[in-house]
């Protein structure tokens, strides 16, 4: 008896010591941790969770807070699950922190360089050969010459253009940049003066530098974090992540499927005003509303902060990294952001698979074109120049919003004002009223050119 409860005992101190090891593992080893993600909830991109492992009480398979709750109980639950969800970056943190303690000359074996209007952008050094796509798109001279490439970059984003302060900042963060170019990110810590001048730098890197900054993670505190929102709010399109810390402004996030990931930060402290609180919370629940496993966990965090943001900023780097992973694994099926209905208000209960297929197979970016109406002054004299050329508030915001498109340009403004009706229209009657109320020219092009279409003799 004795030498069978002896066996008994023996049995469950190893599995006990194996429950211990295998948590240390998880704790420590940066290759294990995420093996147990994948593991778990499989391949970014391709992810389901695992049937057998979802059974035990892991991290890993914690539920999101409600959306349906805006409080700030609602807050601490979405600060508890930050920090579970995201714990196989907890040994990537405490690589991190013993980088930036040792650091010396963290950026010596790195280039830096100006690209375009952006100042001092650190290159990872990575080198591939050109294809015949890159040599079309004027990118390399001939097949197999090498390109210089990076990943991702990572913008931090400053609210002013004083030199000190922007050299300052860049010394600060060059061990985590460090940590982000052995991953293939570049970095860069880039001034701006307002949304505007962000959106435009941004657009410009893209559309000018595709293998450095075809992936662009933006990064910014308190006034910085504001211009993001804004900007991202104009045009989710852009972006893979934003990380926006403490931000002041009341933004509400666009109505949209398919946003960039978003990670929040914000002191535990303050008392937010119950219009910031439920905006900031509905830009989490916009960032998890998605297909795919990954992003519908990961998408939308938010973490709260200290006063120093040191363990902000280590959470932060270890998410840009998971993003990194989704975004390489995906690659071009990265979804893009569609439109919701509700966001013309034409009824709050509907949702993107109540939506009406249009023609031409285009989704239309309706939300950033109301807002870029609201924007224009109204332009009451509807004078024979406008007749002639069909200009209306509509096209001027559609044609802005897509100013990097070049086959718009060969577009005339009746056949987008036709395009557009006819996308409207078929979303219902009621969003092309709306449409209406906000731009009667528009609204008159369209039926006057929809009667001109329907004539027998057409």
């Amino acid at each position: 008896m004795k030498a069978f409860l002896s066996s008994v005992a023996l049995f469950f101190l190893f599995i006990v010591c194996l429950f211990i090891l295998e948590g240390a593992c998880f704790r420590l080893v940066e290759d294990y941790a995420q093996k147990r993600l994948e593991f778990a909830w499989g391949k970014p991109g391709q992810g389901h969770f695992h049937p057998l492992l979802k059974k035990l009480p892991l991290d890993h398979f914690n539920a999101p807070p409600k959306s349906s709750e805006v409080s700030a109980l609602r807050v601490q639950l979405e600060d508890k699950y930050a920090s579970k969800i995201m714990s196989f970056g907890r040994p990537t943190r405490d690589r991190l922190r013993q980088r930036v303690e040792m650091a010396v000359d963290p950026l010596d074996n790195f280039e830096i360089k100006d690209i375009g209007d952006v100042e001092s952008i650190v290159l990872p050094g990575l080198q591939k050969a050109a294809t015949l796509e890159e040599v079309n798109r004027k990118l390399a001279r001939r097949i197999a010459d090498p390109l210089e490439f990076a990943k991702g970059l990572v913008i931090r984003v400053l609210p002013h253009e004083e030199k000190h302060l922007i050299a300052q900042e860049f010394n600060r963060l060059a061990s985590s940049f460090r940590f982000l170019l052995e991953r293939g990110f570049a970095c860069a810590v880039m001034p701006v003066s307002s949304y505007l001048d962000l959106l435009d730098k941004t657009r410009n890197l893209r559309n000018e530098n595709p293998m450095i900054a075809q992936n662009l993670y933006l990064w910014g505190d308190e006034m910085g974090a504001d211009l993001i929102l804004q900007v991202t709010k104009e045009n989710a399109s852009i972006f893979k992540a934003i990380i926006i810390n403490r931000p002041s402004l009341v933004v509400p996030p666009p109505q949209v499927k398919g946003m960039p990931w978003v990670l929040f930060g914000i002191s535990p402290n303050v008392e937010h005003d119950a219009e910031q609180l439920a905006n900031l919370l509905l830009w989490v629940d916009r960032g998890r509303d998605a297909d795919r496993l990954y992003p519908s966990r990961l998408g939308g965090l938010m973490k709260f902060v200290g006063k120093r943001n040191e363990n902000f900023e280590s959470f932060a780097v270890a998410y840009l990294l998971q993003v990194l992973e989704f975004a390489e694994q995906v690659g071009k099926d990265w979804p893009e952001p569609k439109p919701l209905l509700n966001s013309l208000a034409v009824d709050k209960d509907l949702t993107t698979s109540e939506e009406k297929p249009n023609k031409s197979g285009q989704s239309f970016d309706l939300l950033t074109v109301e807002q870029k109406i609201r924007k224009l002054q109204q332009d009451e004299e509807e004078n024979s120049v406008f007749m002639a050329t069909f200009d209306c508030e509509i096209v001027r915001g559609y044609r802005e919003l897509h100013t990097d498109d070049i086959n718009l340009r060969k577009v005339s403004n009746r056949d987008l004002v036709l395009k557009l009706g006819m996308g409207f229209e078929e979303m219902g009657q009621e969003v092309l009223e709306k449409i209406g109320g906000k731009d009667p020219l528009f609204l008159r092009f369209y039926r006057s050119l929809k009667e001109v279409q329907e004539t027998p003799l057409n």
